[in-house]
């Protein structure tokens, strides 16, 4: 019958914590880097309520300005962007 040697499960465990905080740091540092600029100048950030509203009144484009949407499904982005 073999024996384990003490510490083996700890080293295991700090391993695995090690592992968890580069994954989260890295996580953390690829959200920062891929942070979403407006469209344009000319726009601002509007909200999805905003939106939303706009294009329930049909006036996502009119003579003053335009709204625009973009990103993921998971993460949109909503701008208003003046003419």
């Amino acid at each position: 019958m073999r024996r384990r040697r003490p510490g083996t499960w700890v080293r295991a465990a700090t391993v695995m914590r090690s592992f968890a905080a580069i994954v989260a740091m890295g996580t953390l540092y690829s959200s920062a880097a891929h942070a979403l600029q407006p469209p344009s100048e000319r726009c601002r950030a509007a909200s999805k309520i905003e939106y939303d509203s706009a294009k329930k009144q049909y006036l996502l484009r009119n003579r003053f300005g335009f709204y625009v949407r973009n990103g993921r499904i998971w993460r949109r982005h909503y701008w208003y962007c003046q003419l």
